[in-house]
């Protein structure tokens, strides 16, 4: 016999291992402990036909071994309206309820499902189907990105499958957030797209007017590439599409395409306009050729589709403000001043769209300190634009000019979507614009300036001593900015955003305040029912265990002085009544105890269901004794109550456990166990039995 090598052996085994390796898919482990904000570090994707469904996907086994996982080179998926497939497996570390929201951040993509799947039944839940191809009204969760609410059970795994489809690039990037950062981070950003937007149309504004006065081509197309810029920002942060044509879904990416050729073209014939000499031939051609580029990139929604037309806008911008920059540059070389500052607007141009496609893709983690970078770059390219014409001084050194500008920048104070006001340091108001009366509710600037003269300022807060703590932050630190719970005219209350600064006084002027007021009342309601949802046990409408281990927690750092009592409560009969009767019923038997268990306990006591026929019951300040008198109140109350389902009654029996919270230098997940075993001990000794837990004896 020829012997056989031992490398076959090896290569035969490696070979056999292979698709096992395939097929292994890492879990991303989930803790709300640890951070408020995570990535899916385990993240694998298939390109998929568009008949192929998630049945198929788990029916086949050899799906599964073909799904990839996702490399740094793999970000960016390019679709060509076929679907793309992603997988995670999603595991909640913590011994407790969690809630994550899941965001797929990119607000061009046509369509996202997201699915959960049991990994013991394979059972399938849809959770969320959305995109840019559906009206923004049938999003789960109205905000500009795709969000999708998670819900773990304690210590819970399950494989989530997202189905993506757009007409030319899908990226990978997806984010798991805590439901308070989430809301937090994204009142940050609503700040600073408001604040971009109203800049740029600011400027285009202003350049509008001075066309109007001056008649000089380069204000219409500079006002017209400032207005255009800022629509093509609102589209891709997701901001034009709920406030313009929220039940229009089809027009969106068009619209994007329209306005991105429009601002090219736009900056095109601006920088032709303000150049003082005549084009070289070359040149000249290089102009038509940009001309027609951004032309066809306005069009390309009637002409091309998918992914020729994506690529005809990165080839677009590329090119257009690449040759801008190289012909600034020859004119600067030649010794033409304004082409200087052409030159450095168009670079500051090309790397804040860089930066902006490159975050929109999901390059960049940290996306809101890239948008405060990008910000800095779009003020400094617009600053150098706006500011390029030489003569902007002397056209408006006449008293009758400069009235005209003050009248401008009063149109813009009464027109802002914000509300508005300044007053002196005494509490007068002195104007206001119509944002702010509508917040208020009132109909005249004359009425809201009444009503302040008899009451004060004051008369706005629900508490006014938080109008005396913000002036005084204010004068201490000369800006301020504050969540306050205001009151409109009709003493109805609402939550404000109230931002204010102190001028102080000059020689020639007293100090007044001036500050703005954004109505917040829609994103505090959507905070505190998070924040319930979070603390509260969906059936029974009781403190859920997240809760009641916080509070144990919370009780167990004060380090009270008397020690207080743990009493965990066993249902006896809960399983049998949810498996004959079904689980209508057995919710309707959790809902009616916990009412019944609810009476007659003190104030500071806290009752929460833990899960299926389990409470908690945490009593501040009761020794062993008094839990115990507590405990026979309970069984008595339990003997009492009467269960009714369909006309039939049914007894209810309860066994409890006790367990003093002392100083035993133990967590509160330690002393819930130990509870739980005392209860466990009680119920083997018969029905409505009580057990207090006490701490073994170790024998040396």
């Amino acid at each position: 016999m020829v012997p056989v090598k031992p490398w076959l052996y090896v290569l035969l085994l490696w070979l056999c291992s292979w698709p096992l390796a395939a097929s292994q898919t890492e879990t991303n482990r989930l803790s709300v402990d640890t951070s408020s904000k995570a990535g899916l570090q385990y993240l694998y994707y298939l390109n998929a036909d568009d008949n192929l469904t998630l049945d198929d996907i788990l029916a086949d086994p050899a799906y599964n071994h073909s799904f990839q996982a996702v490399q740094g080179d793999k970000r960016i998926l390019v679709s060509d309206h076929k679907p793309v497939w992603f997988k995670a497996r999603l595991r909640n570390a913590s011994k407790q309820q969690a809630t994550w929201l899941l965001e797929y951040n990119f607000p061009m993509v046509d369509k996202l499902e997201v699915y959960q799947v049991d990994r013991a039944s394979k059972d399938i839940e849809l959770l969320n189907r959305t995109g840019n191809d559906y009206p923004f009204s049938e999003r789960a969760l109205p905000y500009r990105g795709y969000i999708t609410e998670l819900h773990f059970n304690p210590e819970q795994e399950f494989d989530l499958y997202l189905r993506v489809e757009d007409a030319a690039i899908i990226p990978s990037d997806m984010t798991l957030w805590q439901p308070n950062a989430f809301i937090s981070v994204q009142q940050g950003n609503a700040i600073f797209d408001g604040v971009l937007s109203g800049i740029l149309l600011m400027l285009s504004l202003h350049s509008f007017i001075m066309f109007n006065q001056l008649r000089q081509r380069q204000r219409l197309y500079q006002g017209l590439f400032f207005a255009c810029f800022a629509m093509v920002l609102a589209i891709l942060n997701g901001l034009a599409f709920p406030l313009l044509w929220p039940d229009n879904p089809a027009i969106n990416l068009a619209v994007l395409y329209i306005f991105a050729g429009l601002s090219l073209l736009c900056l095109n014939l601006f920088i032709r306009a303000r150049l003082e000499q005549p084009l070289s031939f070359m040149w000249h051609k290089v102009h038509i050729f940009n001309n027609l580029l951004a032309l066809s990139l306005l069009f390309s929604p009637l002409l091309i589709g998918g992914e020729w037309r994506f690529w005809l806008l990165l080839g677009s911008i590329i090119v257009v403000i690449s040759s801008n920059i190289l012909l600034t540059l020859h004119y600067a070389v030649a010794g033409q001043k304004s082409a200087r500052s052409l030159a450095l607007a168009c670079f500051f141009l090309l790397l804040s769209a860089a930066i902006l496609t490159m975050a929109q893709l999901g390059y960049f983690k940290q996306l809101l300190e890239w948008h405060y970078l990008t910000l800095l770059l779009i003020l400094l390219c617009m600053t150098v634009i706006h500011f390029s014409l030489d003569h902007i001084h002397a056209e408006l050194t006449t008293d009758h000019e400069s009235m005209r500008e003050l009248a401008k920048y009063k149109t813009l104070f009464h027109q802002a979507a914000e509300g508005l006001f300044v007053g002196n340091a005494e509490g007068k108001l002195l104007d206001a614009n119509l944002a702010l009366l509508q917040i208020l509710g009132y109909r005249q600037i004359s009425e809201l300036r009444q009503d302040v003269g008899g009451h004060g300022m004051a008369r706005f807060y629900a508490n006014p001593s938080d109008r005396q703590d913000f002036i005084t932050q204010l004068h201490k630190f000369g800006q301020q900015q504050a969540e306050i719970r205001g009151l409109r005219a009709d003493r109805s209350p609402f939550w404000a955003l109230l931002s204010a600064r102190l001028v102080p006084a000059t020689a020639t002027e007293p100090a007044f305040i001036h500050g703005s007021v954004i109505d917040i009342s829609k994103q505090k309601l959507a905070y505190e029912q998070l924040s319930y949802q979070a603390n509260h046990d969906a059936i029974t409408g009781l403190y859920n265990r997240h809760y009641l281990l916080q509070q144990l927690t919370r009780s167990l750092y004060q380090g009270a002085k008397r020690n207080s009592s743990l009493l965990f409560i066993d249902v006896a009969q809960f399983n049998d009544i949810n498996t004959r009767l079904g689980h209508s019923a057995g919710d309707s038997l959790l809902k009616q105890l916990g009412q019944h268990l609810a009476q007659n306990l003190a104030p500071a006591d806290m009752l929460a269901r833990l899960e299926k026929d389990q409470f908690g019951l945490l009593s501040p300040g009761k020794n062993a004794n008094e839990a115990l008198v507590i405990a026979y109140r309970l069984i008595d109350q339990v003997k009492g109550f009467d269960f009714n389902w369909q006309q039939q009654h049914y007894s209810i029996s309860i066994n409890i456990g006790i367990r003093v919270i002392d100083n035993s230098r133990q967590d509160s997940a330690s002393f819930l166990m130990q509870a739980a075993a005392a209860a466990a001990s009680a119920r083997e000794k018969g029905q409505n039995r009580i057990h207090l837990f006490t701490e073994p004896t170790h024998v040396s």
